[in-house]
């Protein structure tokens, strides 16, 4: 089993991984860091340490943010600025049980017009009740082609109110993208499509890096600080 810190980090440039190659855009992996070839969607980071050893300069370079997995680097001198902290959650292979609210349906996401969906419902959720994006801007459907994707969306008397994603690993499990609208938070609905997220089923640890406002929700399912990521930014919006 690999440290806490670094199966955050793994996950982190396997879910970049997954959706730049559905978008069509380059990537690679050197000197310990995760880089995109191609500027990304400004949702996504451009760069990601999986190594402690990486350096500025592997990463100095590409076209976006940055997150330094361990906090160990200084990109000022590069012309880029310290965005945000976030700590890394980590919450060993257990039992998970969080029943959704009986009016919520938990629907695992397997055609394009569900990508469409979740991709709709997680720019609403993070963003406001009215944002809309493009189809296929940020979360295209050729995603379904990774296996290790697992998205899901949370439905109310059929409407779309939260979404979640997982990205499984070999020893891991990601949580990524859990969303819930503002008319419909305060319910228990993000608890229960984190649930979903870690696939708890294959009896694996799982992985976030949490918002402030969702830290505690993740600490009642069991998830704990192990680390932190720090965000640069070049300016303008980061991810």
């Amino acid at each position: 089993m690999r440290d806490p810190v670094t199966l955050c980090a793994e996950a982190y440039a396997g879910w970049h991984s997954s959706w730049l190659t559905a978008l069509g855009l380059r990537w690679e992996r050197r000197d310990g860091a995760w880089r995109a070839v191609d500027r990304p969607p400004y949702i996504y980071l451009a760069g990601i340490t999986v190594a402690p050893t990486a350096t500025e300069e592997a990463l100095a370079d590409v076209p976006g943010s940055i997150g330094d997995a361990w906090q160990r680097l200084d990109l000022e001198p590069h012309g880029f600025r310290r965005w945000r902290n976030e700590p890394w959650f980590y919450r060993a292979a257990a039992p998970a049980p969080v029943d959704a609210p009986p009016e919520l349906e938990v629907v695992a996401v397997r055609t394009s017009d569900e990508v469409a969906e979740l991709e709709a419902v997680s720019v609403r959720g993070f963003g406001g009740e009215d944002d809309v994006v493009e189809p296929g801007t940020i979360h295209p459907p050729a995603v379904l082609a990774d296996e290790a994707m697992h998205m899901f969306i949370g439905r109310v008397d059929g409407r779309p109110v939260a979404a979640s994603m997982g990205y499984v690993l070999d020893d891991a499990v990601g949580v990524f993208g859990v969303a819930t609208v503002a008319s419909a938070r305060r319910r228990g609905y993000g608890a229960a499509m984190t649930r979903a997220a870690m696939v708890a089923e294959l009896g694996l640890p799982a992985v976030l890096a949490p918002s402030e406002l969702g830290a505690s929700m993740y600490r009642s399912l069991g998830f704990e600080p192990v680390g932190g990521l720090t965000i640069w930014s070049t300016g303008g919006p980061a991810p």
